[in-house]
């Protein structure tokens, strides 16, 4: 991951293999090294690595580039990990998915070898890219056999870690497994989803309803929607669970700002610790006819606009673009009773804003 991402780095400049390798003064199979990861960077010493990202910066890249570099290896340490371990267990005090709770960047970077989607924050990069000749991958690439060691250690994780110390990693590992399209991940999640249900309708905690929400993320994604709306209607219905879930999505956009090791976060209701407009935006750009976590995304909105009802003010363009998004959504055929009055309710809050 980390050494594709320097490929679309050195892109940027623009600068070849070749013309890099001399202004770096390092041999040519050096640079293909890195971006091959047969010498990856995540094996460079810290001082070396500084000193590579002082001259690249130099050589004119954008020093908020290297930044995602952060996360690229934080990515690749996470893939690598399992496709060694592949059925194995693992020891869950050093695993990667135990150590900080992940976000949208970080998770679309791990799961981009497999949904070809790139990421957000790589948009730009991934753009203009100069065309070449003969066949050239557009992504991180992770073959069959690796691909199906990867999942197979995270079903074996998920499955093996069942003590509450290890919430973070297992819940981590459901939400990751939502992307592999094998019929025996599916039914685990199914059955684990039930599991699930019965054993946060006991503890009533939010940990408990963190794992509901991920495993039922995993099968909307997978086509089975009732899961997911069953969440909706269960697992959010008291203040303390909306507060979670908005707490969640502010954490997963970058709204709030502090890597968290765990999910305690979630619980602050601090009025005043994020505005919510990165959250809405993200919503809106995901309403759409057919969309899998609709039931969810529009639930969400509709309780943002109740706790930050000034979210909107003075973003005229935003509301335009959220009423036009209704519109289309409202005619989604899929969209159950309770959703679709609280989407009718969000278009009504938005009408209201701008008046």
């Amino acid at each position: 991951m980390s050494g594709y991402l320097f490929k679309l780095i050195r892109e940027s400049i623009p600068m070849t293999q070749v013309e890099l390798a001399e202004r770096l003064a390092v041999d040519l199979n050096t640079v293909q090294g890195w971006e091959l990861g047969r010498r990856p960077l995540t094996s460079m010493r810290a001082l070396d690595l500084a000193r590579l990202r002082m001259k690249m910066t130099g050589l004119g890249v954008q020093p908020s580039l290297f930044e995602l570099l952060s996360d690229a290896f934080e990515a690749d340490l996470v893939i690598a990990d399992a496709v060694e371990a592949g059925a194995r267990v693992a020891d869950p005090v050093s695993h990667p998915l135990a150590a900080v709770v992940h976000r949208r960047d970080l998770t679309n970077l791990i799961t981009w070898p497999v949904t070809g989607v790139t990421p957000t924050q790589l948009a730009n990069l991934a753009t203009g890219r100069p065309v070449r000749r003969g066949p050239v991958s557009d992504r991180p690439v992770l073959h069959a056999d690796e691909r199906a060691r990867f999942f197979d250690h995270l079903l074996t994780s998920a499955d093996a870690f069942r003590k509450d110390e290890h919430v973070l990693l297992r819940r981590q590992a459901i939400y990751l497994l939502g992307f592999d399209d094998r019929e025996t991940s599916s039914q685990w999640l199914l059955d684990e989803q039930n599991k699930s249900v019965s054993a946060a309708s006991r503890a009533g905690d939010i940990p408990s309803w963190v794992a509901v929400r991920s495993s039922a993320i995993a099968l909307a994604r997978n086509g089975n929607k009732e899961p997911l709306r069953r969440f909706v209607e269960t697992g959010l219905s008291t203040d303390m669970q909306q507060t979670a879930n908005l707490n969640y999505w502010a954490y997963w956009l970058g709204e709030i700002p502090e890597a968290q090791a765990d999910d305690g976060f979630m619980i602050d209701a601090h009025p005043n610790r994020w505005a919510g407009t990165r959250v809405i935006e993200h919503l809106l750009g995901r309403l759409r006819p057919g969309s899998d976590h609709a039931d969810l995304n529009i639930h969400t909105l509709w309780t943002l606009l109740l706790a930050r009802p000034a979210v909107l003010d003075h973003q005229p363009d935003l509301r335009r673009l959220a009423l036009t998004k209704i519109a289309q959504t409202e005619a989604d055929p899929d969209l159950g009773s309770r959703t679709r009055q609280e989407l009718a309710s969000v278009a009504y809050a938005i009408r209201l804003a701008d008046r």
